[in-house]
C-alpha cells in the first residue's frame, strides 16, 4: 500500500472540542428523541429530517447574556452554524447532508441572540477511515472507536476514495470527527473560519 501525495483530505476536532460546547437547552423533540440521541445520531452520520432537531433554542444561564455565536457551535446537541458558513456549505457537494434553520434565544426565550443560524445535519458516510494506519485510535464498547482530543495531522488515516463522492461526511465507527474534502476546506478556510473547525490534514494511502 503506497501512502498518496495528491488532493488532501481533512478531519475536524470541532466535536472534541469543548471550547465549542454553548450553554444553551431546548424544549423537547415531536420525535420523542432527546436531545442526547438526536446528537449522537447526526455525528454518526443519520439522514435526518427537520423534525429531529429543535426549532428554537434558548440561552440555558440567566446571569448570561448570550452573544452573536461563532460559526460553528455545539448547543442543546446539536451542530448549529452560521448563515455564512451555511452559505459556504451550500456551495458544494452535500450529498444527503442537510440544513435546517434554528433561531436562537436569550434566556427569557423572547429576545433573539444576534445572528442567524441552521442546523447541521451530516447525512453522509464513506468507509475510508484506516484503523490499522492511525496509530493513536482507541477501540471502545460497541466496536466504536476514538482519536484523542490533541489530534494533529496525519493522526488519522484514510484510503484514497475518501476523495470521491460528496465534500462533507463521516466515517463509523470513528465517532466525534468529521471528514472534509479539501475544496470545502479550503473555502472554510479562506472565509476565515479554520480556527472553528480545527483542520487536520488526513494520511492518505492507495489501497492495492
Amino acid at each position: 500500500m503506497a501512502q498518496s501525495k495528491n488532493v488532501q483530505v481533512w478531519v475536524s476536532r470541532a466535536f472534541m472540542d469543548s471550547t465549542r460546547i454553548k450553554g444553551f437547552t431546548a424544549d423537547p423533540l415531536p420525535t420523542g428523541m432527546s436531545l442526547g440521541q438526536m446528537a449522537e445520531l447526526n455525528q454518526a452520520g443519520e439522514r435526518m429530517s427537520a423534525e429531529h432537531f429543535p426549532k428554537e433554542i434558548f440561552a440555558e444561564y440567566p446571569d448570561k447574556k448570550e452573544k452573536k455565536q461563532a460559526d460553528l457551535v455545539l448547543a442543546a446537541g446539536a451542530v448549529v452554524v452560521s448563515a455564512a458558513c451555511a452559505d459556504i456549505l451550500r456551495q458544494f457537494d452535500l450529498g444527503h447532508s442537510s440544513l435546517y434553520p434554528i433561531k436562537l434565544f436569550q434566556y427569557d426565550r423572547k429576545t433573539p441572540v444576534e445572528g442567524e443560524y441552521f442546523c447541521l445535519n451530516i447525512g453522509e458516510r464513506k468507509d475510508t477511515f484506516l484503523p490499522e494506519y492511525s496509530p493513536s485510535v482507541r477501540v471502545l464498547g460497541s466496536k466504536r472507536m476514538k482519536m484523542p482530543p490533541n489530534l494533529q495531522d496525519d493522526d488519522v488515516a484514510v484510503s484514497a476514495t475518501a476523495r470521491n463522492g460528496p465534500d462533507l461526511w463521516v466515517s463509523p465507527p470513528l465517532i466525534r470527527l468529521f471528514f472534509l474534502s479539501d475544496r470545502l476546506t479550503q473555502a472554510l478556510r479562506a472565509a476565515k473560519m479554520g480556527r472553528v473547525f480545527g483542520f487536520r490534514a488526513c494520511r492518505i494511502f492507495e489501497l492495492n
